[in-house]
């Protein structure tokens, strides 16, 4: 199957999260993880992953339904009400496996809206908390990312990013957190 027949596959896929329908996207998705195309079969198997993990404890899926109303409206641009039902969902399901994909989801939506502290805050406590857990180095890049260039630190930038090369050998942002971590220290 060609890359042109995939990315409609994905809509489908991404399409049937949003409404809910978490057994027909995982399906859809775990069909598209074996794309040759590697920006689809990464973004299908982040929905894979994303469904599998929260599907298992919560038989309702209460917390990933709110999650993907979230995760659609911020696709939409209502970043204030995606922040909103994130938040719903770190009061409400407190301690349950979608707290560091609410998380995260929220300190990029507030580093998108320019709420840098409060994303600083999020992304510190995926690292306090969940630094064993997947979404780690994604914290750890994006926190890097923040203080080198929202907050000005290149300090504490530099500090991320050699995190990364030191305990996330294997994570996709090891190639440019290197970069980003040699330019700042001035090679």
């Amino acid at each position: 199957m060609t890359s042109w027949r995939k990315k409609p596959r994905f809509k489908v896929a991404r399409t049937s999260y949003f409404k809910g329908d978490f057994v027909w996207a995982k399906a859809q998705t775990d069909v598209l993880r074996k794309s040759t195309t590697q920006l689809i079969a990464n973004d299908a198997l982040k929905m894979t992953l994303m469904i599998h993990d929260n599907t298992l404890e919560d038989s309702l899926q209460t917390a990933l339904k709110k999650y993907a109303r979230a995760d659609f409206l911020a696709l939409q641009n209502k970043d204030a009400q995606a922040i909103e039902v994130l938040s719903e969902i770190l009061t409400t399901h407190k301690g349950e496996k979608i707290e560091d994909e609410a998380l995260l989801k929220q300190a990029e939506l507030f580093q998108k809206t320019g709420q840098y502290k409060k994303a600083e805050a999020n992304y510190l406590k995926i690292i306090a908390v969940y630094k064993d857990e997947i979404l780690a180095d994604d914290a750890y890049f994006n926190l890097a990312n923040l203080y080198e260039h929202q907050l000005q630190d290149p300090q504490k930038a530099k500090q991320y990013y050699e995190q990364i090369i030191f305990d996330f050998a294997d994570s996709i942002y090891f190639t440019q957190a290197r970069k980003k971590y040699r330019m700042l220290r001035g090679r």
